[in-house]
């Protein structure tokens, strides 16, 4: 039972931390899981980019086609949102139990891809509606509730990048048991989170219109054209599909980058831990300060990508281990041998989602001026 005293908002926003943590760590700790793939029998000429392809279904399922499933059982299935997190938490985490099985990239394409894709797209939408319903706008913790769903991201990683390492270094363990210790915990949070679940306050459109807000000048806005929207949502799609890129592919590559270096297993976890638990400090302090920021996060996005930029284009001329620590990249091996082309694309990525935030901070600013 929760304490009348607690807010349960803040129980499922603890339980959603968690299963956000232990999903994007799955997600994160790929290219450590791509070695433990390589070093089983039953996967014994898979190549590198046949065993990346299970991440890609992955993400696909998860990002685009997850939205249509939850979009058509919302119009035509009736379910509440506690039913269709029900639904979520039990795709993944048949999706990772099943995964344990596999026998070929094919197979974990489909359980891990497809499954469990779709389980936890369905998830992550229901839980960042119900966040946002226990945390409205007008809450005092808004941003931050619903921004530290992802803040402890990289945590994850870390955390769950050196378990498939250790699991995977144990003969008697090894990634196969890793998946089912994932379904399990993934299972024991999803029934927590289910079970103090609760009924979140609904505040009604009419009731959001007619707060008074002059802290927030900028809820009130000028009505929107048809092609205004098209245009808008066409420019943040493209700018969140490089984001995207550019922030899961050298997680990825780098624990088989480092070992073609010549570095031990070791480094590469630890590059992975530096990352995550800097990552972690850096989005939890975006988070604490968002609140204060309302209005204004487009713009630290834009700084932030920015410097990303920089940091991706000095990557890609640097050699050391050092250098791969500090800016968690090293040189990427491609097909030509050369290793700058894909650091630079990463750089180019977070070059077109600061020309997107700019387009899209500048149009509605102009917008306002018009108005």
């Amino acid at each position: 039972m929760i304490s009348p005293g607690i807010y349960r908002g803040w129980v499922v926003l603890g339980i959603a931390v968690l299963l956000f943590m232990t999903q994007k760590g799955i997600e994160g700790a790929w290219g450590t899981t791509i070695l433990c793939f390589q070093q089983d029998e039953d996967f014994p000429q898979s190549t590198l980019a046949l065993l990346g392809a299970p991440l890609s279904v992955f993400l696909a399922f998860k990002l685009s086609l997850s939205n249509l499933i939850y979009m058509a059982l919302f119009k035509y299935g009736q379910l509440s949102l506690r039913q269709f997190t029900a639904l979520g938490v039990s795709l993944m985490v048949l999706g990772l139990f099943l995964t344990s099985f596999a026998d070929s990239p094919q197979f974990v394409a489909v359980s891990f891809g497809i499954l469990s894709g779709s389980g936890i797209g369905v998830l992550t939408v229901c839980t960042y509606i119900v966040i946002a319903l226990w945390f409205p706008w007008s809450h005092r913790f808004h941003v931050f509730s619903t921004s530290v769903l992802s803040a402890m991201d990289p945590l994850g990683i870390t955390v769950v990048n050196a378990v498939v390492a250790n699991m995977c270094a144990d003969p008697s363990l090894g990634w196969r048991w890793a998946f089912r210790l994932f379904a399990a915990v993934f299972s024991s949070m999803g029934s927590l989170l289910l079970a103090v679940f609760g009924n979140p306050p609904i505040v009604s459109s009419e009731q959001q219109e007619a707060m008074p807000n002059e802290k927030s000048p900028n809820i009130q806005k000028p009505p929107w054209s048809v092609r205004s929207k098209v245009v808008t949502h066409g420019i943040w799609s493209i700018a969140m599909c490089c984001k995207g890129i550019a922030y899961f592919i050298p997680m990825v590559i780098l624990p088989k980058h480092l070992i073609d270096l010549g570095y031990k297993e070791a480094d590469a976890v630890k590059v992975i831990s530096v990352f995550g638990t800097v990552g972690a400090i850096g989005q939890a302090f975006a988070s604490l300060v968002g609140d204060y920021v309302k209005g204004y996060i487009m713009v630290v996005n834009l700084v932030a990508a920015t410097v990303l930029t920089v940091n991706n284009i000095i990557a890609a001329y640097s050699t050391s281990l050092t250098a791969v620590y500090v800016y968690c990249a090293g040189h990427i091996r491609d097909v030509t041998g050369s290793y700058h082309a894909v650091f630079l694309s990463i750089a180019s990525c977070f070059g077109v989602f600061v020309l997107a935030t700019f387009l899209l901070i500048f149009n509605k600013k102009w917008r306002y001026l018009k108005s």
